[in-house]
């Protein structure tokens, strides 16, 4: 069953290349001259926390640290978690851990955040969001300011026509979302979009070179957040269907319990490859309540 983050997964393994962040930082950045040899990629190795890679982050020119996300979801919450990456980011790349301690200045380089978003919820080119919205209290001492951009495909879409990998990769997404719309489904759409792109020289070199890696990545399982969304979705539907507000209500718990079992047991599974342990140490771990457990592990 295709990855239903399939956008993430190839948002990051085709801006894996010095060449591919260049062209897409001097898009951002039309002021500045970007080349492929003054970049540094410092992209994360792993989250621990949110048992994920953030998407991208490289250094230019030693002089700024610059911060990708990618999303095909509208999310507010993208400054707390730029704030979370790009910690870890200085940490691992810029900070001493003696030298912070010391009388001398230490000098990093400015972050700066993006999200590129691709989607339909979106109309504007571009948006800002900052974690203050966030801020249970006015006026705290901590700012994080993330600047939106839009690269749904869309002709004559600035950012696009200044991008060639951008426009690749933006046309890649919106060709496998037609062939959806045309009553594929998500695999076949998938693997007759690779085919088409190669043969039109669209992201041409990447997929030649990894094509077999590139259709593995669609032959993950659903994400957990995306399989909770579609139960709840299917029970709102259920109730619909019989007329009844008992009904709604029934499968919108339904929804929730299934997709909470499902996402607890995906969270388990990484645990136990992760620290190489057992389900039920993993699960006395996580403090996974007795009422259930035995739906998690009916999943494992």
């Amino acid at each position: 069953m295709a990855n239903r983050k399939y956008k993430d997964t190839v948002f990051r393994a085709f801006f894996n290349h010095e060449r591919e962040i260049a062209a897409l930082y001097q898009a951002i950045r039309p002021a500045d001259d970007v080349r492929a040899e003054d970049i540094t990629i410092t992209t994360l190795d792993d989250v621990f926390l949110d048992q994920q890679k953030n998407d991208l982050s490289f250094l230019w020119k030693d002089q700024a640290v610059i911060l990708v996300e990618h999303q095909s979801s509208i999310n507010p919450n993208m400054p707390y978690r730029l704030l979370i990456y790009s910690a870890l980011v200085m940490l691992a790349n810029f900070m001493d851990s003696k030298a912070q301690y010391g009388t001398k200045l230490v000098r990093i380089p400015a972050p700066h955040f993006y999200v590129l978003y691709i989607g339909d919820d979106m109309e504007a080119d571009e948006d800002m969001l900052k974690l203050s919205a966030a801020f249970k209290e006015k006026g705290a001492d901590l700012e994080l300011v993330c600047h939106v951009i839009n690269i749904t495909y869309k002709e004559h879409r600035s950012i696009l026509e200044r991008c060639r990998p951008l426009m690749d990769y933006s046309f890649f997404v919106y060709h496998i979302d037609e062939d959806k719309k045309r009553g594929m489904t998500l695999d076949e759409a998938i693997r007759e979009t690779v085919a088409y792109c190669i043969a039109h020289g669209i992201m041409k070199e990447f997929l030649e070179a990894h094509r077999e890696e590139v259709l593995k990545m669609f032959a993950l399982k659903w994400d957990a957040e995306e399989e909770k969304r579609v139960l709840r979705e299917e029970g709102r539907e259920e109730g619909r269907e019989e007329g009844r507000e008992e009904g709604r209500e029934e499968g919108r718990e339904e929804g929730r319990e299934e997709g909470k079992a499902e996402g607890t047991a995906a969270a388990i599974r990484s645990l136990m490859e992760t620290l190489h342990c057992t389900k039920e140490k993993a699960m006395e771990l996580l403090k996974i309540p007795a009422d259930l457990q035995p739906k998690v592990l009916a999943l494992l």
